[in-house]
């Protein structure tokens, strides 16, 4: 005669063993993601506001003061902001990790779209609703890839990476590659004209005169 009473409490107890584990591990990749997230942020924050000290000390005044911006979520996350002549970028660890978004078309194994990253995401000026057009993700192996207008890069660990000629190279791009264009007429108004914080240009990336 089967015991469905004891049937029924094998199978609770082994689901909770199997959800524990399933939690333990999460938490472990989570962890763990978080951490080398923070590790390549810093170096790379570290490096960007370096190289920006070098090249105004050789007279190179188009570029401001690297400046560091509280993020709202708090548990001393930041953001880096470069001034470059009178625009700027700013990178932005963002908060949490999940999956790349296959969509994306990011050049990377097929199977890291299945697992939890870390990422950094760069914008041009800080209107809130500017999008991203480059990204940093941290994966779960502790390795990183950069991606976005055409300037993939990929590493095989953080600590392998140096960080000063990826930093250099990232600001070197940036003054090449990004450029402006007058809006057009019926886009330009006379508030804007008259607003000293406004700009009557857009920002282009590579591809996008076409």
């Amino acid at each position: 005669m089967v015991d469905f009473e004891s049937s029924r409490e094998d199978y609770y107890t082994a689901t909770l063993k199997e959800l524990e584990s399933l939690i333990q591990e999460r938490r472990q990749e989570r962890e763990f993601v978080n951490k080398q997230l923070n590790l390549f942020t810093n170096a790379l924050f570290s490096a960007l506001q370096s190289v920006v000290i070098e090249a105004r000390e050789r007279g190179l005044t188009e570029m401001g003061e690297p400046r560091l911006v509280e993020h709202p979520a708090g548990g001393g996350r930041r953001a880096l902001q470069i001034p470059i002549e009178d625009w700027s970028v700013i990178f932005v660890p963002l908060v949490g990790n999940a999956r790349p978004n296959i969509r994306d078309e990011a050049q990377i194994p097929g199977t890291f779209f299945k697992q939890n990253c870390g990422r950094m995401a760069v914008f041009i000026g800080n209107e809130p609703d500017s999008e991203s057009f480059y990204d940093f993700l941290i994966l779960p192996n502790g390795s990183w890839f950069a991606w976005g207008y055409g300037w993939p890069r990929q590493a095989a660990t953080i600590e392998e990476t140096e960080f000063k000629p990826l930093a250099a190279g990232l600001i070197a791009s940036f003054m090449k590659d990004i450029f402006r264009t007058w809006r057009t007429r019926d886009e330009t108004v006379l508030g804007q004209a008259m607003d000293a914080r406004k700009r009557a240009f857009v920002f282009g990336l590579p591809g996008d005169e076409t």
